[in-house]
């Protein structure tokens, strides 16, 4: 029997930590989201994450990426801006500029990846969501994340991931998830969004919250992606990390949920979710 009661992700905790726009803000106002995403066999990653981020609300959202992503995806985002790599002056530059910093949609874990991360962790200023392959790259390397950025960054593993965070099992994690969410966020100082039925959210202080939006319909590549760019425009908005986190997981699913009343889960892609986010926020007046 597990003795770690979770909280409930309610609509209140939601509508009552997500600003409504000042009718006298600009861009700048709403923060900005450098996605540092996507590699030639992931491409469509890097456009879902910074769509997700976009459509949260960001002021500004800039892909960083192989010029090999960005010509595939650039007419796809027409409202972001995009920094073709390798370009170190450049990308160190935009690093400290962002307010949040989103990293490993659609990123190997290889070298590269692994350099591009140190350079944010000791760069960045700012909120910094790890994600996919950066997840990976950190397996082993808990310390050096709660040493780096404690208090700014989420982790969003899926069982996988979080088993190679914490040098454990899938079984392990999944046997025991709250355990889990709670221990990988104690030792990465890290908000930890993990992904499942009902996905958890912890925090190294010991807060545990539980997510009910959702479905099957999520259960394919890229609704991952997605998650991260709202979850990255929310926090770019001001929102701390762990509300940014509670928020961008319930609209992720509470959006799903509308979408496959809409599509069907068989046949509702994680991109169409975008169109039911949107009308929550309608509905919501924001």
């Amino acid at each position: 029997m597990s003795y770690y009661v979770p909280e409930k992700i309610t609509p209140d905790i939601v509508w009552n930590n997500i600003p409504i726009r000042d009718p006298f803000s600009h861009k700048g106002t709403y923060g900005s989201v450098l996605a540092l995403c996507g590699c030639e066999a992931y491409r469509g990653a890097a456009a879902l994450c910074a769509l997700g981020a976009l459509r949260s609300g960001a002021g500004l959202v800039t892909v960083a990426a192989p010029e090999a992503v960005i010509s595939s995806i650039a007419s796809r985002i027409l409202e972001a801006t995009f920094l073709p790599l390798p370009d170190d002056a450049a990308l160190n530059d935009a690093i400290r500029r962002s307010t949040v910093c989103a990293v490993g949609c659609g990123k190997k874990a290889d070298d590269q990846t692994a350099e591009e991360i140190h350079r944010v962790l000791s760069l960045s200023a700012g909120t910094i969501v790890l994600d996919a392959g950066a997840l990976t790259c950190m397996a082993g390397h808990l310390a050096e994340l709660r040493n780096s950025c404690a208090g700014q960054l989420i982790l969003t593993p899926h069982p996988g991931e979080a088993a190679r965070l914490a040098g454990s099992s899938v079984r392990d994690i999944t046997d025991a998830p709250q355990k889990s969410a709670l221990q990988l966020a104690a030792l990465s100082g890290a908000v930890v969004v993990l992904k499942l039925h009902h996905t958890l959210i912890a925090t190294p202080e010991g807060e545990l919250y539980e997510n009910h939006t959702g479905n099957a319909g999520l259960a394919r590549g890229g609704s991952g992606d997605i998650l991260t760019g709202i979850i990255s425009g929310l926090a770019a908005q001001g929102l701390s990390p762990l509300r940014a986190a509670l928020c961008g997981v319930w609209l992720h699913g509470a959006s799903a949920d509308r979408c496959a009343a809409r599509l069907s889960m068989q046949a509702m892609l994680p991109s169409d979710i975008l169109t039911d986010l949107s009308q929550l926020f309608q509905e919501n007046g924001r």
